[in-house]
């Protein structure tokens, strides 16, 4: 099976270039808290603490991701990814203002409201109106990676020269690039459903579908599977800095942690696109369950590793994790009716970001009381009890695969 998405119109290539871009602005503010952590650190040298300043963001982002799913089910998509450009920007130019930790405290909470609303909006649209859904969520996350790979290394590049909050100052114009872009989304796509969807679904069908079997389970492996992401990714790029020795270190003017960083999310690209194409081959049940375990070696090696030998491995787990994405996300949309899509992944940025505040704020204790290392073996015990219930996903898919009979 070839990579290429077939599409029979521009619209579906248009409102994956809108959404590819969105999402590259939208990844990188996630990322941006703790890609700048090392310089953070300085002014704030407490890794508890810094936990609780990232608790706070995506503590936010699962509130706001909540709402934004239920609004996608019902309003328009351009006022949803218009609030998630204006909010971002607020966010950023708050921080970039405030000189003192309440005020921290305040722009990184609008950002997380900013940023929480893209997901559950862009991946509702694709899955609605992409047919072929895994390659497409595919595609939708490299093109995130390939944009976001170029932030971290202009961030903190830029925050090493002027400052850590002058990196959160080009945040801020950078946020509002989606709110120029709203013309590309096509006009039916803008649309809260198709037209061959439910609009008026009434809450004792949502119970029923969201009560069912296969998809408690679903969102059981969904909810685990992300909090071990976050509680790693916060944290990575300081464990790059100090763990891997790069430091502050610059090449040319250009910080080499930011240089590591872009290249190791460049690197996950290839992993997007091979999740994808794995899922449309395997299914998303089973892509699902074995992307589940393949991070776990590396997870564990980081507990003994340094220097150059952890550098290694840390772009082959970026890949390994991008691989699981789009099979994950397809689930969502193969699981649920498309009035409800929104709603699915309301629940899935809402839940997941509220379980993965408590896991950042537990790694941020280990990390403070027994360094940065074991964060990553924290992370691999949560992929151990996410995987039981992603194969049992694959085993319901098999058993309603059968029951349907060929």
């Amino acid at each position: 099976m070839g990579l290429t998405l077939i599409t029979a119109n521009a619209e579906e290539k248009r409102i994956l270039a809108y959404t590819g871009i969105a999402h590259a602005v939208s990844d990188a503010w996630h990322i941006i808290f703790p890609a700048l952590l090392f310089l953070i650190a300085v002014d704030h040298p407490n890794f508890f603490f810094l936990g609780v300043l990232a608790n706070i963001t995506v503590a936010s982002r699962a509130v706001s991701g909540v709402v934004a799913g239920f609004m996608a089910d019902r309003y328009s998509s351009r006022m949803l990814y218009g609030a998630f450009a204006i909010l971002s920007a607020i966010g950023c130019f708050v921080i970039y203002l405030t000189s003192g930790t309440v005020m921290l405290g305040v722009g990184l909470f609008v950002l997380g409201v900013g940023t929480g609303i893209y997901h559950p909006v862009g991946l509702s649209s694709i899955t609605r109106f992409v047919r072929r859904r895994t390659e497409g969520l595919g595609i939708h996350e490299s093109a995130g990676s390939l944009g976001l790979s170029l932030f971290p290394v202009l961030l903190i590049s830029i925050g090493i020269a002027y400052g850590w909050r002058s990196a959160f100052l080009l945040g801020g114009f950078v946020s509002l690039v989606p709110l120029f872009l709203l013309p590309l989304i096509p006009a039916r796509f803008d649309k809260p459903r198709d037209e061959s969807s439910d609009q008026d679904t009434g809450w004792s069908e949502v119970l029923r579908v969201f009560t069912s079997k296969r998809v408690l389970v679903m969102y059981g492996a969904v909810v685990l599977l992300e909090a071990s992401s976050t509680g790693v990714e916060t944290f990575l790029p300081v464990a790059i800095a100090d763990i891997g020795g790069l430091g502050q270190g610059t090449i040319g003017g250009i910080s080499t942690t930011g240089l590591f960083l872009s290249m190791m999310i460049l690197i996950g690209v290839p992993g997007s696109l091979l999740g994808g194409m794995i899922g449309a081959r395997w299914g998303s049940d089973r892509t699902l369950a074995v992307m589940t375990l393949a991070p776990l070696p590396i997870l564990a090696l980081f507990a003994v590793l340094t220097g150059n030998a952890f550098l290694a491995l840390a772009p082959i787990l970026r890949a390994l994790t991008n691989a699981r994405s789009p099979a994950l996300n397809a689930l969502i949309g193969a699981n649920l009716p498309a009035g409800m899509q929104g709603k699915g992944f309301a629940l899935m940025y809402g839940i997941s970001p509220a379980v993965a505040s408590l896991v950042t704020l537990a790694a941020g204790a280990v990390a403070e009381a027994y360094g940065l290392k074991w964060i990553f073996p924290l992370g691999g015990v949560l992929l151990i009890a996410a995987f039981p219930l992603a194969y049992l996903g694959h085993r319901y898919a098999k058993a309603e695969a059968s029951a349907k009979g060929p």
